[in-house]
């Protein structure tokens, strides 16, 4: 990185910085995201050129990541582990959602099959970009989709979730716990995130701290909670990450596909919403304020911070998250073969 893009980039932190700040001051909810949110997308879009933010961003994932893990004991891993088949379960509604929405997404929006396909399916805006620039299909318009969701998301839901007043959120886990096991927890998880992103796996740079972290539990380690200063900076460098994929070029470039990605993500969204509300608490017997951002098809790291800024069970919120993620990954492929294979001759 040059000196010039990277003063570029720090100004484009300072901005979300100070936002979040003056959010955080004001009383906001969810002011850290919020406002840094707010603050890198007006800075992205007047300072052009302020480059790749991944490093940013997969430092909010570990410190979020760790955060998960010093809020977990062994009864809680057992409690989360009880509601793997609700998780199964949610995974393959928002996958179906989503292969139902290509078609209509892919008229409206005037792009292929494929492109659609992959805009629509809840799973992460990196893997999803990366592969529809592997098999040929609309990348930016996968990445502008994907863009838009998160944002949708990280917008409503937690209005949503004000407006509920039923079931209380899962305990926020033990109090006390040792610093030297969450250093040693983000310390390894950085170390195994790192290998793990060389051979391409799963949003690593949350999953590996976390893994860590309940391996150190179950070992008999009581993590430290995370302090709150690392906390609002883990949430800033996630905002600041959302905030400048909002350019204006991308979203003026391509205003049909824009509008029809917008219309798909209400769709999924106001459709897991609903089984949210009124299926999973049957199932499950948690209230509908844990389970909405449970089964938000946001992002991983957006809704993990979210629960955290919200005082929700953050590690029942991951762990939703990530079995729909990787169930999503695991099953695209094989939806991508049966349903636009045959028009692309694969």
């Amino acid at each position: 990185m040059t000196p010039r893009a990277g003063l570029r980039l720090s100004g484009g932190l300072v901005s979300a910085a100070l936002v979040g700040i003056a959010f955080h001051l004001l009383g906001l909810p969810l002011a850290w995201i919020f406002g840094s949110m707010l603050g890198s997308a007006v800075y992205a879009n007047c300072v052009p050129g302020i480059g790749r933010t991944h490093l940013i961003r997969r430092a909010g994932q570990l410190l979020i990541g760790s955060s998960v893990a010093s809020v977990l004991d062994v009864a809680t891993i057992r409690d989360v582990a009880g509601y793997l088949p609700a998780m199964v379960a949610a995974a393959v509604a928002s996958n179906a959602v989503g292969v139902l929405l290509a078609l209509p997404l892919a008229r409206l929006a005037g792009v292929d099959r494929l492109s659609a396909l992959l805009a629509a399916l809840p799973a992460g805006m990196s893997e999803m970009a990366s592969l529809a620039a592997d098999l040929g299909a609309r990348a930016d318009f996968v990445m502008v989709a994907h863009s838009l969701r998160v944002v949708l998301v990280v917008l409503t839901v937690p209005v949503l979730i004000g407006l509920d007043r039923s079931g209380a959120p899962l305990p926020a886990g033990p109090a006390g716990g040792s610093v030297e096991a969450l250093v040693a927890c983000l310390l390894l998880g950085s170390l195994l995130a790192y290998g793990a992103s060389r051979m391409n796996l799963l949003n690593p740079w949350i999953i590996m701290p976390m893994s860590v972290g309940v391996a150190l539990v179950l070992a008999g380690f009581q993590l430290a909670a995370m302090p709150s200063p690392l906390l609002a900076a883990a949430q800033i460098a996630i905002g600041f990450s959302l905030g400048t994929r909002l350019k204006r070029e991308d979203l003026t470039r391509l205003p049909r596909a824009t509008l029809a990605g917008l219309a798909a993500s209400l769709a999924l969204v106001a459709a897991m919403m609903v089984l949210a509300a009124f299926v999973m608490p049957g199932l499950t017997g948690l209230g509908f304020s844990s389970l909405a951002l449970a089964m938000a098809p946001g992002g991983l790291g957006e809704m993990i911070a979210t629960a955290k800024a919200l005082g929700l069970a953050s590690a029942l919120v991951a762990s939703f998250q990530f079995v729909r993620s990787f169930m999503t990954n695991l099953l695209a492929p094989l939806i991508i073969l049966k349903l636009v294979g045959r028009d692309r001759g694969s």
